[in-house]
């Protein structure tokens, strides 16, 4: 689906033509090794999907850079099987795409890592492509912390995770789901979370955790149903 040049994706990915980037947000890497790290006994056995998702993404879009809106990590922890996800991320990402992150508020510490590990990834708080400014969506822009407002004379997104927004679609009678969804305000998108793990926050019933999403309107929700995006009226 394309809004304001911009393709979403219903397999919860954004692409920018014009630089040929693939953004996601939330992808949580390692979830349940973070968990374990602090005590919390969560299965293991199930192998993370997420590098093979990408790459499929990667490959139909053909992009030649992939930026990650925040929360990459779970948890910046120390743990041999975290260092192979990132060395297999890199492997298999990296060969065809510059990888960027912008940090999230579980990123703590993760470019520390990055740097011991010897992993070709650079860390930003946000980046500015194709007429949007990218970044986690747990604090204000930079671009507005000194009292500027960012626009440009054409159309202007920022584009945020953090949120993981989901919509309940039901029959009326007895059935329910959460699916993920794209919010959308006039200066304001926010993404689903590409992970698998991630709750979902459902867009009416629950707050929004950052200040960005509190203070939008947001006037459209496209949902993920399976492989088709369904947009809906939010006013």
């Amino acid at each position: 689906m394309l809004v304001d040049g911009l393709v979403l994706d219903a397999r919860r990915a954004i692409f920018l033509p014009d630089s040929r980037t693939l953004v996601v947000a939330d992808l949580h890497l390692g979830y349940a090794w973070a968990k374990r790290a602090r005590g919390a006994l969560l299965p293991v056995s199930a192998p993370d999907d997420t590098t093979d998702r990408l790459a499929e993404l990667q490959r139909d879009h053909r992009a030649t850079r992939i930026v990650v809106l925040g929360d990459v990590i779970h948890e910046a922890v120390a743990l041999p099987v975290l260092e192979r996800l990132f060395r297999e991320f890199c492997e298999r990402l990296g060969a065809e795409s510059e990888l960027k992150f912008c940090l999230g508020n579980h990123d703590r510490k993760l470019d520390r890592l990055l740097t011991e590990w010897k992993l070709p990834i650079t860390c930003h708080r946000e980046l500015e492509l194709d007429s949007c400014r990218l970044l986690h969506g747990d604090t204000e822009s930079l671009a507005a912390s000194d009292g500027t407002v960012f626009r440009l004379d054409s159309p202007i997104r920022r584009l945020v995770g953090h949120e993981h927004p989901c919509i309940a679609l039901d029959d009326g009678v007895s059935s329910r789901v959460r699916c993920p969804a794209f919010l959308l305000a006039d200066d304001l998108m926010v993404l689903p979370a590409f992970s698998m793990w991630a709750a979902g926050c459902e867009i009416g019933r629950q707050p929004f955790l950052g200040p960005l999403a509190r203070a939008a309107r947001f006037h459209t929700a496209v949902t993920c149903v399976g492989p088709r995006l369904l947009r809906l009226p939010l006013r």
